[in-house]
């Protein structure tokens, strides 16, 4: 009985031994639908790597790319000055989805490495190319007669571009805080002018409803970024340590604007 365990055992041994049995040459098992050299190179490949860099779609859209903490990135394009934190999800067959605070996705990155920019003029989306390196972040720090010109300069470009007068302000602890939270606070208004303006343009809908509704937009420290109604006003709360993460994007203040107002995506829409 001992002689025939130990020649079974020899037997495996030489089996596995062979290229044709071991396992690092066994091919991967293919999705339903999925040809088994296709199924071989997305196993190979479902890590590439999402390269940060300067991009560019030879359209003018043309972008900077960041990784961010968490596994995150940080977006921001040509010429204005909002960061999007993007969140990465997994797609079909390997790729990588990269989403707004919204869901909304604005790149998808290809089993192989290629990133496609999702816009609103480009909903069916638009290859980009790396350029080259990404320039260092930079760190904001705000002093409080910048901030209080800044809020200022806001109102005024409401008042100039879309005809609107809002009041802008910030929370006395916010204003008297150290000069990167109020680089934080100044981020977060930056985002919610770019939102305002964006719900004023989309229909005359929502820009009746918000005039109606609103009269004054303040900053305060809270413990995660919110947007809600006190009264007449907008209060957008922003967290300084969580730098990029602690403040809503101007997409999702937009967003948010249409739910605190009641409009919907169709009443937009409906210009």
């Amino acid at each position: 009985m001992r002689v025939r365990v130990r020649s079974n055992l020899v037997l495996i041994a030489i089996l596995l031994a062979c290229p044709a049995f071991s396992p690092a040459w066994a091919q991967p098992e293919a999705a339903p639908g999925v040809p088994p050299s296709m199924a071989s190179r997305l196993a190979a490949d479902r890590l590439s790597a999402v390269q940060p860099g300067i991009y560019s779609s030879g359209e003018n859209d043309s972008f900077i790319l960041h990784r961010y903490p968490g596994g995150k990135f940080l977006l921001r394009f040509s010429g204005t000055s909002e960061s999007f934190v993007l969140t990465m999800d997994r797609g079909s067959l390997g790729t990588k989805l990269l989403r707004y605070d919204t869901g909304a996705t604005a790149l998808r990155v290809s089993v192989w490495g290629g990133l496609t920019l999702y816009t609103l003029a480009k909903p069916d989306g638009l290859p980009v190319t790396r350029q080259g390196e990404a320039p260092p972040l930079p760190v904001l720090a705000v002093s409080l007669a910048e901030l209080r010109t800044a809020l200022s300069d806001e109102a005024a470009h409401l008042a100039y571009t879309q005809k609107v007068n809002l009041k802008f302000s910030a929370d006395p602890a916010v204003l008297e805080s150290d000069p990167e939270t109020r680089g934080r606070a100044f981020d977060a208004l930056i985002n919610a002018g770019l939102g305002i303006e964006r719900f004023l343009a989309a229909s005359p809908i929502s820009r009746q409803a918000l005039i109606k509704r609103i009269n004054s937009v303040k900053l305060a420290e809270g413990g995660k970024p919110t947007v809600s109604m006190v009264g007449q006003m907008l209060l957008v709360s922003f967290v300084p340590g969580e730098g990029h993460q602690g403040h809503a994007s101007s997409l999702a203040i937009q967003q948010e604007l249409g739910r605190l107002l009641a409009i919907s995506a169709k009443d937009i829409a409906a210009k």
